[in-house]
């Protein structure tokens, strides 16, 4: 990705540390320093232990469906994107659904091939954890299938809660947002997630464009990653 003149990269990935906040229940981040210099060892030398699905993340298609694509067999043209928009939901309620409406309200939804959903959750975050994993805003099913349907440019979403689907509602239901996105049997194949993404740095900025690239951990149903954004100011 080439920058541009008067333009700079901005990263929305949370750090990895030991102990680090996640969704209640799911495996604590460990950091153990294997080898270390201060005990003579020859180098320094650490192993990390995290869930998939912790910290910023991407979702491949094998997270909800068996047997479908890992994220190692994702397309690497998948992750780069030269359209992004920021759909701010500027005053959602617990549990709150985001809407077609919500995204009808921005022009020209073609032309965009990212679209990152602003609940103002990522201001709770560092606060208040508890409250930031719960009752967070998530994309409702029918949204989920109207940007399936209605807009076949779109190569991923992102939102700046733990899930781009309320877990309670999603249990029910079959996980049809998660299903929605991520099946690449459909026309336009697989649109990936982006989950607990820090857009902190992108708010009130231009986007230009923006790119992530995962590990490519065969047969994984996700990959930690850092999605990084090129703005203007």
């Amino acid at each position: 990705m080439e920058k541009n003149k008067n333009t700079r990269y901005v990263e929305t990935g949370y750090p990895i540390y030991e102990g680090m906040p996640v969704y209640p229940g799911l495996p604590k981040v460990k950091v153990e320093l294997r080898e270390s210099l201060d005990k003579g060892d020859d180098w320094n030398g650490s192993v990390l232990s995290m869930y998939l699905h912790a910290g910023t993340h991407v979702d491949a298609p094998r997270h909800h469906i068996s047997n479908a694509l890992g994220i190692d067999q994702v397309p690497i043209e998948n992750f780069f994107y030269q359209h992004p928009l920021l759909i701010d939901i500027p005053e959602p309620g617990k549990d709150y659904l985001i809407t077609i409406d919500d995204i009808k309200r921005y022009h020209d939804l073609n032309k965009y091939d990212i679209l990152i959903f602003n609940t103002q959750s990522y201001k709770k975050r560092n606060k208040d954890f508890m409250s930031y994993a719960n009752g967070f805003p998530t994309v409702s099913p029918e949204t989920a299938e109207y940007i399936r349907e209605h807009l076949p440019n779109i190569k991923a979403v992102a939102i700046d809660t733990l899930s781009i689907e309320n877990i309670a509602l999603g249990k029910d239901n079959g996980f049809r947002t998660h299903k929605a996105f991520l099946d690449p049997e459909r026309v336009n194949g697989t649109i990936l997630i982006y989950e607990d993404v820090n857009i902190a740095p992108i708010v009130g900025k231009k986007l230009v464009s923006a790119c992530c690239t995962p590990l490519r951990i065969v047969g994984g149903d996700a990959s930690n990653c850092n999605l990084v954004f090129e703005i203007q100011d």
